[in-house]
């Protein structure tokens, strides 16, 4: 059960001889004497040391067994005691290093969570107080149309451009082309909550035609490039870029190649300060808007090789004019007119290619900036205003043969009334 240690048997074994030296001098001399057989004075003596040697070696050994029993008793006990200290210091430092290493995780996640706080923070618009300045709203020292068109009006607007494709007949396509104003993406959502909404208006047009009117949906062409440069800060219109995108969006409807405009060259006129300026200058503020002002426009053009001839209309004029597609010297409040020359009664412009097919383009303002890149597409083109025409557009087109009609207004013109008078006196 237990066992004796070195030191204890060395005491052992000196005890024994102790008593092996005791018995040789009590006259032990020989194991064989008669005396020490038969007992008397040294015999009783004998026995007597006898019995108190044997007493004391048992008193001895269970002392000795006890000690030995205290001793593994408390090695076994310590022993289980540190195996259970170090598995309960392992469960501590366990729990300690996952409590830090949740700590730690809860400390990157509040980081993160910070960080991402901060940069939602970073990325918030701006708290830019917008303001009425006659009919413009001023955001950010640019000028916007706010957009109030209804249900009704895009629905009329529908009756009108299915009435053309009725009258053209199947032999010739008839596109529709609704353009969003600036405010569709410059404005924040609180500004816009304060406004119809563009986007649905420009659906209802293209779900009520009653005639097989193609449309040409570049609302999410524009959303997608709308931190570019593709509207004006003081004018109404898109710029070229703006204009551009739209057409490439033309081009897949028609299923026709977009020319690539970087291999266009580009001209600019510098200090553009455009209708939305024009607007705000009255007789209590002769000079404009003064944000406006301060934030003048650059108006990019590109020129577009394979003209052949291009013939204009223009404005009080009784007989038309060759002329550059490109206006390039307009400047000012004019310098827009730089596309084709602004709004006119109308344009001829014959090409170098051979398509086999001629476009009518029958717009308002945001026409003049679109019209030159279909220059690439078609053998003729024929621009047309109905503000400004006199005569009858659709028989024209008939005659001519032309394959196809893209009518092309802004949303702000869809639902005016007085431009759907105008876009009336062509049926007739």
């Amino acid at each position: 059960m237990f066992q004796i240690s070195g030191t204890e048997n060395a005491g052992m074994r000196h005890r024994k001889k102790v008593i092996m030296s005791r018995r040789s001098s009590f006259g032990y001399s020989s194991y064989s004497s008669h005396s020490y057989r038969s007992g008397g004075y040294r015999g009783r003596r004998n026995r007597n040391k006898k019995k108190k040697i044997i007493i004391a070696v048992i008193i001895a050994v269970v002392v000795l067994a006890a000690a030995a029993f205290a001793v593994w008793f408390f090695f076994l006990n310590h022993g289980n005691q540190e195996s259970a200290d170090s598995q309960s210091s392992g469960q501590t430092s366990g729990q300690e290093s996952s409590g830090t290493k949740e700590s730690s995780a809860e400390t990157e996640s509040s980081q993160e969570s910070s960080s991402e706080s901060s940069v939602e923070e970073s990325s918030e618009q701006p708290d830019i107080k917008g303001y009425f300045d006659e009919n413009v709203f001023m955001y950010d020292k640019q000028g916007y149309e706010m957009f109030y068109g209804t249900d009704e009006g895009a629905v009329q607007y529908a009756e009108i451009v299915s009435g053309i494709k009725k009258t053209l007949g199947k032999d010739i396509n008839v596109y529709n082309m609704v353009v969003p104003t600036h405010a569709a993406f410059g404005l924040p959502e609180k500004y816009q909550a304060q406004m119809s909404d563009e986007k649905t208006n420009i659906e209802k047009i293209y779900s009520s035609y009653s005639e097989d009117v193609i449309p040409v949906d570049v609302y999410a062409a524009e959303d997608q490039h709308k931190n570019e440069y593709t509207y004006f800060r003081t004018d109404s219109n898109w710029t070229g870029l703006g204009a551009y995108y739209a057409y490439q969006e033309f081009c897949k409807v028609t299923k026709t190649n977009a020319v690539d405009i970087s291999t266009l060259s580009k001209g600019s006129i510098s200090g553009f300060a455009g209708s939305l300026y024009v607007a705000t200058k009255t007789d209590a503020n002769p000079k404009g808007n003064q944000e406006l002002a301060a934030n003048k426009d650059t108006v990019i053009y590109y020129n577009m090789p394979g003209v052949d001839s291009c013939y204009l209309l223009e404005n009080g004029k009784q007989e038309e004019q060759e002329v550059p597609l490109i206006a390039s010297f307009a400047e000012g409040s004019n310098a827009y007119s730089a596309f084709i020359w602004g709004n006119n009664p109308y344009m001829t412009v014959k090409t170098t290619q051979k398509t086999g097919k001629k476009l009518c383009i029958i717009k308002d303002s945001f026409g003049c900036a679109f019209a030159p890149f279909t220059v690439a597409n078609y053998d003729e083109i024929y621009i047309v205003d109905p503000r400004y025409y006199e005569g009858n557009v659709l028989d024209y087109i008939k005659k001519n043969k032309f394959t196809d009609v893209l009518v092309l207004n802004s949303v702000m013109n869809a639902n005016t009334e007085i431009r759907m008078k105008e876009m009336k006196t062509i049926l007739s």
